[in-house]
């Protein structure tokens, strides 16, 4: 077997990613515009200039971020899906190939299903842990910001507005809420799989069962919450992760 890592399915996770980049670019970019349109004085030329410019910002997100969601991102996951269950029964349901994607040495069975999913929850998890941390940061700075200019009279109410406007109309609040829940999910998966697999003796119907609700739980959880996770702390924590996953893999006599 090659001891090259090989994984043809980031073709369908390149664009997913650059796509998710591009339309919180131009999120971002209609934040700073609102608030930019707030102090551009009386000139009628700059400020309609500024509204048709917001205002095609705005539909570009809109078709940007929609066409990320509903078909990128599902186009993703179902590929990824495929592939876990193909790896999983050592059966070709698509002509895509991984290698070192599942590390585990288990023979193609739904016991190789679940420590794949087992794998996977590890990883995840520990992505979206850190992915959490700039969500907080970023609502956390949002509410100083807000307690601080209504500290001040003078503050306009334009301003507050648009901060309020800006947390609860967007996808700001809304990606942190659903990134707590799909870091929590991970947690609560890997907890179950780790304990899965530590109490187990036999492969009875029971222990399938048990691993195909995990399995289904796993995959809900992601499609539900349709956060991507970033590949760049992936490339970050991969190595210890790695090493992680070895170490509970030699424990659980996996």
């Amino acid at each position: 077997m090659s001891t090259q890592r090989k994984d043809t399915l980031e073709k369908y996770f390149k664009p997913l990613l650059t796509s998710d980049k591009l339309s919180n670019a131009l999120l971002w970019l209609s934040i700073a515009l609102s608030f930019f349109l707030l102090y551009v004085g009386d000139s009628p030329k700059l400020k309609s200039t500024l509204n048709v410019i917001f205002i095609v910002i705005t539909l570009l997100y809109f078709v940007i971020s929609n066409f990320t969601s509903l078909y990128l991102a599902r186009r993703a996951q179902n590929k990824r899906m495929t592939h876990l269950i193909s790896n999983s029964f050592g059966v070709l349901l698509d002509d895509e190939e991984t290698n070192l994607y599942y590390n585990n040495s288990q023979n193609p069975s739904v016991t190789k299903l679940g420590i794949n999913v087992f794998e996977n929850a590890l990883f995840s998890n520990t992505i979206a842990a850190k992915m959490v941390i700039v969500e907080r940061i970023k609502i956390g700075s949002f509410v100083v910001l807000s307690v601080i200019l209504m500290s001040y009279r003078s503050t306009s109410l334009e301003l507050l507005a648009i901060i309020a406007q800006t947390l609860l109309t967007t996808t700001i609040l809304t990606n942190w809420v659903k990134l707590e829940i799909l870091r929590h999910g991970f947690e609560v998966i890997y907890d179950s799989c780790r304990t899965l697999f530590l109490n187990s003796s036999t492969r009875d119907d029971l222990f399938t069962s048990q691993i195909f609700n995990v399995v289904m739980k796993y995959e809900i959880l992601k499609a539900s919450m349709g956060i991507n996770l970033s590949s760049a702390i992936f490339h970050k924590v991969n190595a210890e992760t790695t090493v992680e996953w070895e170490r509970i893999k030699t424990k659980l006599g996996l």
